[in-house]
């Protein structure tokens, strides 16, 4: 393993950037098409379930102190299940690394390129992000203490001009969904960005100290942060206008005019969701590569690397349109997401407690 560290800071950083890095831009349409003028409700319990999970998550990183999701996997299950099943891992990591890149070429290509190939867009963000991971996590964070700090400060700069737009009639039928629909139809919310968090089971053995408390506190911040935009949007746009909106923050940028002095920002939030999607890709892109290090024992990262761009960026191809994406996620991603993110830990967990009890019966009979 990289002989690496990660401060509580850069952890926090690193969580919270995954978690709302492209939750900003693809969450709140889908979420007020669904929940009306309660969509800002629907984050707070799909947060509260990401930390419920989390404490599983911890607690089998905890049972493996300085080991990863692969290693737990071989260790636990033995080399050849095990093996399998920690395979299966770095697909998923892998896969989520897909979807990230095609959301920003499907950004890329409606919003401001439309006669961009989307090949492009995919190699470029993808040779900036593995030259990251080459690097290493240490390099990841560095550059993601910075560019969180940038997108911060922007984004609050935006907020505060579009509140000119804000209207509080725009709230008026609240509080009139049914929640066990709502539910069922935001359920993806739950896998996306949430459980998705899975990934950090590769990156607690790089966090020597408060990582329980410092990831845990970075899921509630990103609850609170996502509930407050989707919140915000509906202020702004109102329900019906946001609902039918595939980036409904874009929108609010562009329809932002001061004076003739500032217009036209949109250029700005295609720059921040660069950066967040730079970070989050970056994070799932390493663990992929690390995983496979770690499962083939290979030591040099660069061919892992390289040769997972021309991986990514195909697979990425894999769908038609941001529709088809969308409907996909809508239907199956938290049932997928589930089996990796509670069902295998959970059945890790059960059975390194089973373990850990036969060895304390064999001392205690022996002795």
């Amino acid at each position: 393993m990289e002989r690496s560290s990660l401060t509580v800071w850069q952890f926090f950083v690193l969580a919270l950037s995954f978690l709302i890095g492209t939750s900003f831009f693809f969450i709140p349409g889908g979420l007020i098409a669904v929940a009306k003028q309660d969509a800002w409700i629907v984050p707070l319990w799909a947060g509260g379930a990401g930390i419920l999970a989390s404490l599983v998550w911890l607690k089998l990183a905890k049972q493996h102190p300085g080991l990863s999701i692969v290693q737990i996997c071989t260790k636990v299950a033995g080399k050849p299940l095990g093996g399998l099943i920690a395979l299966l891992y770095i697909t998923y990591f892998v896969q989520i690394s897909v979807f990230i890149t095609r959301n920003l070429g499907d950004f890329m290509k409606q919003t401001l390129m439309p006669l961009t190939p989307l090949t492009v867009f995919h190699v470029m963000i993808l040779l900036i992000s593995g030259y990251a991971v080459i690097k290493g996590i240490e390099t990841i964070a560095i550059s993601s203490e910075f560019l969180f700090l940038v997108m911060t400060a922007t984004f609050i700069f935006i907020f505060c001009f579009a509140l000119t737009e804000w209207n509080w009639n725009r709230f008026q039928g609240a509080f009139r969904m049914d929640v066990w629909k709502t539910v069922k139809e935001t359920r993806s919310i739950f896998g996306f960005p949430f459980l998705e968090s899975l990934v950090f089971l590769m990156l607690f053995p790089f966090v020597l100290k408060k990582r329980k408390k410092t990831f845990i506190l970075a899921i509630a911040v990103a609850t609170i942060m996502l509930s407050l935009t989707t919140f915000f949007t509906i202020g702004v746009l109102g329900v019906t206008r946001a609902s039918h909106d595939t980036y409904p923050l874009f929108v609010i940028v562009q329809e932002i005019h001061i004076g003739n002095f500032f217009e036209h920002l949109e250029s700005t939030i295609a720059l921040l969701l660069l950066v967040a999607i730079f970070i989050k890709l970056s994070i799932a892109y390493y663990c992929s590569v690390l995983g496979l290090c770690q499962l083939f024992r290979i030591t040099r990262r660069f061919w892992v690397t390289l040769s997972l761009v021309l991986l990514i960026s195909g697979l990425a191809l894999g769908y038609d349109n941001v529709v088809e994406n969308i409907e996909f996620s809508k239907k199956y991603d938290f049932e997928y997401t589930l089996i990796y993110s509670v069902v295998i830990p959970c059945v890790l967990l059960l059975v390194t407690r089973i373990r850990q009890s036969g060895k304390k019966q064999t001392g205690e009979s022996g002795s």
